[in-house]
C-alpha cells in the first residue's frame, strides 16, 4: 500500500507529463497541431494528417524544432516566414518616433513624417535612420524600321511607325516615334539610318535631329555631308551613279521627367523625297534590306 509521499510523487510525475505534452504541441482552432503552437485561423484543417497548402495559408505555426514562426507556412525556413500560396504575402510596418540608437541596428520603419517628407522605408544602423533605396527600372528602348517611309526634301520629318524590339519601361510610342523620359536623368540616343539609292547632288547633307515635341525645340542635331556623287555633269564625264546615303548619330541628353523626344531626319540629297531602306520581309533577318534603320535609347 502506497504512503502519502509516494502518492504525491506519482501525482507530480503525472502532472509533469501532462504539462510536458501540452507544452510540446498546442493547437488553437485545430485538434491536429503541426507545431509547438498551431493556430488555424479559418478552422478548416483536417483532424488527421498534414493540412493542404490552401488550408495552411490561414494558419500561424511555431516550429517544434527551430522555434521559427510560419505565417501561412507549415515549415518556416527563417525566423519569420510568410511565403505561402496566398497572395497577401506582405509585411505591414508602421512609423516610430524612436531614435535610430534606441531602435537599434537592423530596425526597420515606415516613415511619412520626417525629412525628406513622403512615404519611405527606413533602416537603422544604430546611429541614424537611412532611407532604403530601391533602384528603378531604367529605360532601355530598342526599335527598328520595317515599314516604308519617305523623307521629303528640305523638311525635317519625324520617323514614325517603328517596330519595337524592347521597351523595358514602356516609355516609347511606336506609332508616333515618341519617347517619354520616365524620370529626371541622362539618356543616350543612337540612331542609324539608310536611304534607298538615288543620284544625289554634290555637297548635300542629311541631318539627324532629336526634337522635343512639347516645346518644339531641337535638342541636338548631327550632320552628315555627301559629295563627289556622279550626277551626270561634265566633271563626271556625263555619267551618273546611284548612291545610298546613310550614317549614324549618337547624342546624350539630360532630360526632365515627362520630356517627349522624337528622332527626325532632314535631307537635301535630291529635288524630292527619298525613301528609307527597309526590308520587304520583316520575318527574315537575312533579308538584304533588313536592319538599316534603328533607334536605341538608354537611360544612365
Amino acid at each position: 500500500m502506497m504512503n502519502k509521499h509516494t502518492k504525491k510523487l506519482l501525482l507530480l510525475l503525472a502532472l509533469n507529463g501532462y504539462i510536458g505534452t501540452a507544452y510540446a504541441q498546442t493547437g488553437i482552432g485545430t485538434p491536429n497541431p503541426q507545431g509547438a503552437l498551431h493556430v488555424d485561423g479559418a478552422k478548416d484543417n483536417a483532424a488527421t494528417g498534414a493540412p493542404t497548402a490552401v488550408q495552411v495559408a490561414n494558419d500561424v505555426i511555431v516550429s517544434k524544432t527551430t522555434g521559427f514562426i510560419g505565417v501561412g507556412v507549415l515549415n518556416p525556413q527563417v525566423k519569420l516566414d510568410m511565403r505561402s500560396v496566398s497572395t497577401e504575402n506582405a509585411l505591414g510596418l508602421g512609423t516610430t518616433t524612436m531614435t535610430a540608437a534606441a531602435a537599434g541596428a537592423g530596425a526597420v520603419r515606415y516613415d511619412v513624417a520626417n525629412t525628406p517628407v513622403g512615404a519611405k522605408i527606413e533602416v537603422s544602423d544604430g546611429s541614424v535612420w537611412s532611407k532604403a533605396y530601391v533602384a528603378p527600372q531604367k529605360a532601355v528602348v530598342v526599335v527598328r524600321k520595317i515599314s516604308s517611309q519617305s523623307i521629303p526634301q528640305n523638311t525635317a520629318t519625324t520617323i514614325v511607325n517603328w517596330s519595337v524590339v524592347r521597351d523595358m519601361s514602356n516609355s516609347f510610342t511606336a506609332s508616333t516615334g515618341e519617347f517619354t523620359a520616365p524620370r529626371d536623368g541622362t539618356y543616350t540616343f543612337l540612331l542609324t539610318f539608310n536611304f534607298n539609292g538615288a543620284v544625289i547632288a554634290d555637297g548635300t547633307r542629311v541631318e539627324s535631329q532629336f526634337y522635343n515635341t512639347v516645346t518644339s525645340t531641337v535638342l541636338a542635331s548631327v550632320y552628315k555631308t555627301f559629295g563627289q556623287s556622279m550626277t551626270g555633269t561634265s566633271d563626271d564625264a556625263g555619267s551618273t551613279r546611284s548612291t545610298q546615303a546613310g550614317g549614324s548619330s549618337t547624342v546624350t541628353l539630360t532630360l526632365t521627367a515627362g520630356t517627349k523626344v522624337v528622332a527626325r531626319l532632314y535631307q537635301n540629297l535630291i529635288a524630292g523625297a527619298v525613301a528609307l531602306r527597309v526590308t520587304t520581309d520583316a520575318s527574315d533577318p537575312t533579308n538584304p534590306d533588313d536592319g538599316f534603320n534603328n533607334l536605341t535609347i538608354i537611360e544612365h
